[in-house]
């Protein structure tokens, strides 16, 4: 099913409701959409391609508006291949059509697919005229692989923005934000963020800095994956700005793992105790939390706690799975307080310090290690702790 956004120019996209992970990774409750808009002007422009299952689909819709014989462009402003893997059946039909991408890209669409079409290179900010208007090639590298770009449609004002101000969620004939409950749109977008594009923050500071600073005029913020911005185009770059910021929140994030109940305990204490002393704090225990949700509220977190149980001397797996992440995703250094249990050897919460402060983050003192079940002492060492944790919030 099509839809026209603006004149002339058409969302061709597709709902993924049968995907449970995104890029095998984060869940999905709500699906998500991959979004391709087609443009009729005396030159027909397709912006952005689709996830190779749903090409059928993807062709269907495209065929409601135009032959795809008749595409003169294909834009591709990603090469991930949930916007390019319907590349190559699209080539089978859209013969005449060109390429157009940067130079990584060309390299990329090679590897990936080599498919026999001809391309463009464009240089950051070249136009191409569709005849009425043109399309502006926005670079904007890293957001979130090298070789991206927006695109502007530089009369209808609508900034084709790729995996910039994206959001999972499929659409389900909803495609404009004034369409959707956006307290479902804000928790997703910030979810995707989190998950997708953390480790390059400050790429998407540098992106809405490159776009503001070009003056554009924008009616319409069209991302590759959930609702197209008409009510309010600026809401989602703002949200964007405000969720990539290096400021930290004033709260408190304690992210633990328990076996047999030992750890638990001590988190709702500490909890408890953080609450009573006026801190906005919230836990996840790592067996049951989503990864994206604990990484989403982490993320920007003022203070990190971790409890973990010693498990075969180390630390609780999962609990090392997210500290493996933070890594990855380049989180932002700040203090962080450890607590945990064991039942013999210990060892598990000794080499967690290690690890964070090897990868320079500061540890609170005290750190709580436990045999068993707290003593006195050690439930004066969480009110400690707490103290020490309030007290840096404030």
């Amino acid at each position: 099913m099509h839809r026209e956004i603006a004149k002339g120019v058409y969302y061709v996209g597709v709902d993924d409701h049968h995907t449970e992970l995104f890029e095998n990774l984060w869940a999905l409750p709500h699906g998500v959409s991959y979004n391709s808009y087609l443009i009729i002007d005396e030159k027909v422009a397709l912006i952005e391609c689709v996830k190779e299952p749903w090409s059928a689909e993807w062709l269907a819709n495209i065929r409601e508006i135009v032959d795809p014989s008749k595409i003169d462009y294909v834009v591709i402003n990603h090469m991930e291949p949930d916007h390019t893997g319907a590349l190559p059946d699209l080539a089978k039909v859209a013969k005449k059509a060109v390429m157009v991408y940067t130079y990584k890209a060309s390299d990329m669409q090679k590897s990936f697919y080599n498919v026999p079409l001809r391309e463009k290179i464009v240089e950051d900010l070249e136009e191409v005229s569709l005849g009425s208007r043109s399309l502006k090639f926005i670079h904007a590298q890293f957001l979130h692989w090298p070789e991206t770009m927006m695109t502007y449609d530089t009369q209808e004002c609508v900034l084709f923005s790729c995996d910039a101000f994206g959001s999972f969620g499929a659409l389900n004939g909803s495609h404009f934000d004034d369409e959707i409950d956006m307290r479902m749109v804000e928790s997703e977008s910030r979810r995707y963020l989190s998950a997708i594009i953390t480790s390059y923050l400050k790429f998407i500071r540098q992106g809405i800095a490159k776009i503001k600073g070009l003056n554009l005029e924008l009616k319409l913020v069209a991302p590759s994956h959930g609702p197209i911005y008409r009510r309010n185009p600026m809401w989602i770059v703002d949200h964007y700005l405000e969720w990539s910021s290096p400021d930290l929140e004033k709260n408190c994030i304690i992210i633990y793992g328990s076996m047999y109940g030992f750890t638990y305990r001590i988190a709702m204490m500490l909890k408890k105790q953080l609450a009573e002393l006026g801190v906005e704090v919230k836990t996840h225990n790592v067996s049951y939390s989503e990864m994206s949700r604990i990484i989403t509220d982490t993320m920007r977190a003022g203070v990190i706690v971790f409890g973990s149980p010693t498990y075969d001397a180390f630390p609780f797996p999962r609990i090392q799975t997210v500290i493996d992440e933070m890594e990855t995703k380049r989180f932002a250094k700040r203090p962080i307080g450890l607590f945990g249990t064991y039942g013999w050897g210990g060892g598990g919460i000794k080499k967690l310090q290690e690890q964070l402060e090897g990868l320079g983050f500061s540890i609170l003192d005290p750190v709580i290690s436990v045999h068993g079940q707290p003593t006195p002492q050690e439930v004066g060492n969480c009110r400690r702790l707490a103290q020490v944790i309030a007290d840096l919030i404030r």
